[in-house]
C-alpha cells in the first residue's frame, strides 16, 4: 500500500522535476567546463599507422579510431580497431574518456579484447597544451604494472587533424613494449 503524500502530488512534482532537467540540459551542454570542452579534440574519426615494439621484434599496424560524445557532452566514448598485432588478427578496444573536477584529472578508462581493463589518470595542463601524459598502475603476475601513454594533438588547422600517440608498458620497472601510432582525421 503507497503511504505518504499522493501518488497524483508525487507524479506532478516529478514530472516538473524532469521538465527543469530537460530544459536546463541543453545549457548545460553548451557550457561545459573548460576540461570538458577540450575533450571535443578527439571526436571524430582517426586512422593511422605506426609500429609496436616487443621482445626485440617491431610490427608495423594500422588502425582506426573513432570518437563520439557521451550524454550531455560530458565525455567521449571511442571504439579502436588495431591490425598487425603479433598474435591477434585484430585488436579491439573501447574508451571512455572524462574529466573529475575534484582532482583536477582526466581518466582515460579502457577495456579490451585481450581482457585488459585499465584507469588512465592524468593531469589537465595549460589550455593552449597539445602534450598530454596519461598513466595508469596496477600489478602483473605480482609484479608492478605501468603503462604511460603521451597523447599530442597537432594544430596544423582547426579542428585538430593530426595526433601522435607513443605508450610504453613496463613490468617491474623493465619496459615490455612500445607502440607509437600517427593519426589523421
Amino acid at each position: 500500500m503507497f503511504h505518504g503524500p499522493s501518488r497524483q502530488g508525487v507524479m506532478k512534482t516529478l514530472t516538473t522535476l524532469l521538465t527543469t532537467l530537460a530544459l536546463a540540459t541543453p545549457a548545460l551542454a553548451d557550457n561545459l567546463p573548460d576540461p570538458v570542452a577540450r575533450l571535443n579534440a578527439l571526436v571524430g574519426t582517426w586512422k593511422g599507422t605506426g609500429t609496436l615494439a616487443m621482445g626485440g621484434a617491431t610490427a608495423n599496424i594500422a588502425g582506426t579510431w573513432t570518437c563520439k560524445r557521451t550524454s550531455a557532452k560530458f565525455g567521449v566514448l571511442c571504439t579502436v580497431k588495431i591490425t598487425g598485432v603479433p598474435g591477434l588478427p585484430v585488436y579491439e578496444e573501447t574508451d571512455l574518456f572524462g574529466y573529475e573536477p575534484g582532482s583536477g584529472t582526466y581518466h582515460w578508462a579502457s577495456v579490451t579484447n585481450t581482457g585488459d581493463t585499465h584507469d588512465h589518470v592524468a593531469k589537465v595542463g595549460p589550455a593552449d597544451a597539445t602534450k598530454i601524459q596519461y598513466v595508469y598502475t596496477g600489478t602483473v603476475d605480482t609484479k608492478p604494472f605501468k603503462e604511460v601513454i603521451d597523447m599530442e594533438i597537432l594544430t596544423t588547422k582547426k579542428p585538430s587533424d593530426t595526433m601522435v600517440v607513443r605508450g610504453e608498458t613496463f613490468i617491474g620497472g623493465a619496459s615490455m613494449s612500445v607502440m607509437t601510432v600517427k593519426l589523421r582525421k
